[in-house]
């Protein structure tokens, strides 16, 4: 015993003296890391507040586990250990409710746990101890939520999963109020913070209109102004077709999860900590943890959240922590079912562990740190360590401390109780599992009398030094080896300290929460889950070759067998393949990358220096002027007055740009293509007049009935724009006035009396508004019109060209080929004639696609056009392009497609072999357009896609090359494609009588021919592997008699569908509604 009171008077010198030194731990020359501790902290707190928990949660741990077998069941015991000691440790002191000097300088609610199984009962312990000992409210709690596992154990594999979950859910939300209430109060302050913070008025500048014209996100919304906006839901009211967000999402119901939970996280929180109920609460964290588990839907979550505090990021740290906090009990309640349902336990026990006392030797109440470190052999200190302990006020504090109170922390209280118990009781059929849950980190002490014991593990430390941490007044005579191992890491670690010339500076104490884990290490052993295709998953089917390791590459694949490792593989320095930490490997590839740009190696940039050259915006030469508004520097006032108009968009001068700036930049641009004086530039100005749904409703677009109305109209805005002083302010003023229908009347009127005047031909489009319109049937703006009228006019002819009125009037239901044709007449209808091109389903359809230039296509339209008012009725059309047979009902019919013969046009769909080409040409087209369709979406179940790819098909994907790249490689590959498309040499039936070649290089020379050394302009050494583009494959597959196809060609029709556009352009806007598929009266 002697020696028992001898160590524990030691170790508490040691501890006093070290927490006197130091708030945190030193790692000296990697003693620290050299003890084993489990995990490098991170930064927090600047005071020893061990109350309080630094909010830095880490969302990574509550995704799902990937790991099998026994590794999988060890895992869900290490978290079940450790939730089941946050769930004990309740308590969480209110903000304000108690004054920092009387803050107690050890963590009373701080619970740990371990487990004890019986393999032959097939039975579980859990030992659970706090560092003041369980309460009643613990016990009773425990009790319970021993009942409910029993029920579990027995019942749960009977039952749903979900109304177990729930039930223990329950309990936990109910135990944990306090916690609740706290980080409820902080998210609540937060939320009002930020509805205080007060945002300037922002100019309509380019930037801004970027930042700020975003889609809705709430059906009730204020802007930055003041001004309240309240949206239809779900699109009620609405007639027009409404783009569809593109989302990575495939289910319905996930789609709205994400702004679901967003809008009850500001109804739950928004109205005051008084107005937080536990049933909205519940269901609200129950959708948190689905989203946190989601690698997509949590930074969508988390944008939502940014841009609510108004990109605060102090503001949206602290909400978004305390949320996750609140999201952990019912993670615990998860984990808690996995535990009893997944493990083959038949009994599930909870016993507290007897608190123990506290030893408190007399001998130190009054000494000095100067007398305790020469009672400890350190005699001789250096003169700036001699005054450090000399200081009066420290001594003070020290002296203090050291009268106080002390506390036994709980992972003491267990390792030391386990180890007496099987001592006591010795069974070859139990066993402790040898790890211990923690509410929190370790502290330093703890950590290191867990090493010193050799037998347990944990999730970390966070190195806090507890000056109050003390070791039970009874020892058991086993344990007094684990005394001597850690008095000597204690004094090990007293004379490395010492051994610093000067005393330790002040150092930010670090996080304690058990929650901050590394990302890094969480995701180790977490699933991953794609929705494109993994490029580790590729480069390990390639193997060596597939990463293109070479001295011109570095590449590094995540080591499978060393956790935190990587193979790196490549280089200049030909090191081979080298297992090093990851950290390094990245750090090699990215130094690699940026010095095959000439850029400098990281940590190696030189400073920033700030350029006092000022140049010219427009003609950039250097600069002499400002503008008064933004301070854009020119050369001239010529230049300033040339680049107006492209300088109106971003200026900040006020009221500008308005609805006339953008007018303006529209009527040149269309007249630029009226000038051509060909039909392809009128079609073009016409649908860039017709794209831009705002300036069509407010100065009249909308209300043209032909395309030649829209270029009279666009004509005469032209007129107005060139010939008015200030032509832009006359026209905003007007228009918002509602007077500018009476102005262009007059300006009409004048320039009909100045063409009488000086005997000249007056202009057609004063001659077509003075004629044609009326105040009544042409209302500027018609801002309240979803319609436009030149459709209204197309659906009409059309219906009457095609003899349908009959079937309209009695809601005739069309079949999918009725549809098809109905659509292709109603687009190339002369009042509009929109000439279907690649980004039409009518182009593969009816041909359209082997026609090699717009004049092709028009005269194309103009022989459908002609069959359509033939004696040909709609039935004989349907059926002919149900059997490929539209050339010969032509013929029939007298119209004569001789020359579009000739020139190799035909009527119909392409045979499977050049449908593929077509098909590709399609998918390149609609994944560079800027333009929204069916092929950003993804679908289940196609057989024709892999299911992380929405633009290739699978044959696309084989035969040309896209198999197996990296997404720059891709990138390369659909310009290449894009720019060999619109060469003047290019055939799509010679591209795909390549390709069905039996040489799987004759592709390549047919490319070769069209750009020539194709391989070694798209590629890169420093980007693309070795075997880029790989264009020899091709997609193989087995008739039913399982004979093998060389030339397989994948029936897939994905591709013929319509871009959505603008209402002004687009037919399936101009008469279908959201979520029908009713035309005018028809049914489809």
């Amino acid at each position: 015993m002697d020696e028992l009171c001898l160590l524990q008077q030691e170790i508490s010198d040691l501890t006093n003296i070290l927490s006197f030194i130091t708030e945190t731990a030193i790692d000296l020359d990697g003693q620290v890391n050299s003890l084993h501790i489990s995990e490098p902290p991170r930064s927090g707190s600047r005071e020893l507040d061990p109350e309080k928990e630094d909010l830095d949660m880490d969302e990574a741990e509550l995704e799902v586990l990937v790991a099998g077998g026994g590794a999988e069941i060890d895992a869900i015991k290490r978290n079940t250990l450790d939730r089941l000691a946050e769930v004990l440790a309740r308590f969480k002191t209110a903000k304000g409710t108690r004054v920092q000097k009387k803050r107690n300088r050890d963590a009373k609610h701080v619970a740990s746990v371990i487990m004890v199984e019986d393999t032959e009962a097939k039975a579980v312990k859990f030992l659970c101890s706090k560092n003041e000992g369980l309460d009643t409210v613990d016990m009773h709690f425990l009790k319970k939520l021993e009942e409910l596992l029993q029920n579990i154990i027995l019942n749960g594999k009977r039952t749903l999963f979900l109304p177990w979950t729930k039930t223990v859910f329950d309990k936990i939300f109910d135990h944990l109020q306090s916690r609740v209430k706290y980080y409820s109060a902080i998210i609540c302050e937060v939320i009002k913070e930020a509805k205080e913070i007060i945002e300037l008025p922002k100019m309509l500048t380019g930037q801004n209109l970027q930042r700020e014209l975003l889609r809705v996100t709430s059906r009730e919304w204020q802007d930055n102004h003041g001004l309240h906006f309240k949206f239809l839901p779900g699109g009620i009211g609405e007639e027009v077709v409404s783009d569809k967000a593109v989302d990575c999402f495939s289910d319905l119901e996930e789609e709205t999860l994400v702004q679901e939970v967003y809008s009850e996280f500001q109804h739950v929180f928004g109205n005051g900590v008084d107005q937080v109920l536990p049933i909205p609460t519940k269901n609200l964290l129950k959708k948190v943890y689905r989203i946190v588990r989601h690698p997509r839907q949590r930074p969508a979550l988390k944008g939502l959240l940014r841009q609510a505090f108004h990109d605060d990021n102090r503001l949206f740290k602290k909400a978004w922590d305390s949320l996750l906090y609140l999201t952990r009990m019912f993670f615990a309640a998860v984990t808690f079912v996995d535990f009893a349902t997944k493990l083959n336990f038949t009994c599930i026990r909870f016993q507290q562990v007897p608190t123990v006392v506290a030893c408190r030797p007399q001998s130190s109440d009054s000494r000095s740190p100067t007398e305790v470190l020469e009672s400890l052999g350190h005699c001789f200190l250096t003169q700036n360590w001699r005054d450090f302990f000399q200081i009066p006020k420290k001594i003070a504090d020290f002296i203090e401390r050291s009268r106080s109170k002390r506390t036994v922390h709980a992972e003491v209280q267990l390792i030391l109780y386990t180890e007496d118990l099987l001592h006591a009781h010795e069974s070859r059929t139990s066993k402790v599992f040898p790890y211990i849950g923690c509410s929190r980190k370790c502290c330093f002490f703890c950590e290191l009398f867990r090493i010193g014991h050799g037998t347990f593990q944990a999730r970390g430390t966070h190195l806090t030094l507890f000056p109050l941490w003390a070791l039970p007044r009874t020892f058991p005579l086993q344990s007094l080896q684990v005394l001597r191992q850690f008095s000597i890491l204690l004094r090990d670690n007293l004379r490395g300290i010492l051994n610093i010339p000067y005393p330790p500076p002040h150092r930010d104490l670090l996080q304690q929460s058990s929650a901050a884990l590394s990302t890094a290490q969480a995701i180790q052993r977490e699933a991953q889950i794609f929705s494109i295709r993994s490029q580790t998953m590729t480069r390990m089917m390639l193997g060596p070759g597939g990463v293109s390791a070479s001295e011109h590459q570095i590449e590094f694949l995540p080591s499978l067998e060393e956790p935190g490792y990587a193979i790196l593989m490549g280089g200049s320095q030909r090191r081979g393949v080298a297992s090093v930490p990851i950290e390094e490997a990245e750090t090699s590839k990215t130094n690699h990358e940026r010095s095959t740009f000439a850029l400098e190696k990281m940590g190696e940039m030189p400073p920033t220096e700030c350029l006092s050259r000022k140049v010219c915006r427009h003609c950039r030469k250097i600069a002499t002027y400002k503008c008064s508004a933004c301070w854009t520097y020119y050369c001239s006032k010529t230049c300033q007055r040339r680049h107006w108009m492209h300088h109106v968009f971003t200026c900040r001068v006020p009221s500008r740009p308005n609805d006339a700036d953008f007018l303006k930049w529209a009527i040149r641009i269309a007249t630029r293509d009226m000038n051509a004086q060909n039909q392809e530039g009128l079609n073009k100005a016409m649908l860039y007049l017709l794209a831009d749904d705002h300036v069509c409703s407010s100065f009249g677009f909308n209300n043209c009935e032909t395309a030649r109305e829209v270029l009279h109209l666009a004509c005469l805005y032209g007129a107005m724009l060139s010939k008015i002083v200030q032509a832009v302010s006359v026209l905003r003023e007007h228009l918002e006035a509602g007077s500018l229908y009476k102005f262009m009347e007059q300006f009409c009127q004048l320039e009909r009396h100045h063409a009488q005047t000086t005997n000249s031909d007056e202009c057609s489009c004063v001659t077509w508004f003075l004629d044609r319109s009326s105040p009544e049937s042409f209302i500027i703006p018609n801002r309240d019109k979803t319609t436009y009228d030149i459709w209204v006019i197309a659906m009409t002819d059309t219906i009457e060209s095609l003899g349908l009125r009959h079937r309209v009037e009695n809601g005739y239901k069309l079949s999918e080929s009725q549809v098809d044709v109905f659509r292709l007449y109603l687009a190339i209808q002369p009042n509009i004639g929109l000439i279907p091109d690649i980004c039409s389903s009518s182009w593969l359809k009816f041909g359209f696609c082997y026609c090699k230039s717009f004049s092709e296509r028009a005269e194309l339209a103009r022989q459908y056009l002609l069959l359509g008012s033939s004696s040909a009725t709609f039935d004989d059309i349907v059926s002919a392009y149900e059997t490929s047979s539209l050339a010969g009902l032509m013929r029939t019919k007298g119209i004569d497609i001789s020359e579009l013969e000739i020139q190799g046009v035909r009527f119909h769909r392409p045979p499977p072999c050049e449908y593929s080409v077509y098909r590709l040409m399609i998918g390149v087209e609609h994944a560079l357009s800027g333009r929204f369709c069916s092929c950003f979406r993804v679908h289940v179940g196609r057989d024709c896609h892999a299911y992380y790819e929405t633009h290739m098909d699978r044959e696309s994907d084989t035969n040309f090359g896209f198999h197996l790249t990296s997404s720059w490689e891709r990138w390369q590959l659909l310009n290449f494609y894009k720019h060999l498309f619109h060469l003047p040499g290019f055939d799509p039936r010679c591209m795909a009588e390549a390709t069905e070649d039996l040489d799987p290089g004759k592709l390549e020379t047919y490319l070769n021919t069209l750009v020539p050394d194709m391989r070694r302009k798209i590629s890169d050494r420093n980007r693309a592997n070795i075997m880029f583009p790989r264009l020899r494959n091709r997609l193989g597959g087995n008739t039913p008699d399982r004979q093998n196809i060389s030339h397989f060609h994948l029936p897939c029709n994905c591709k013929e569908h319509d871009v959505i556009g603008p209402s002004g352009i687009s037919h399936l806007r101009a008469y279908a509604s959201e979520g029908s598929g009713e035309v005018s009266g028809f049914q489809s």
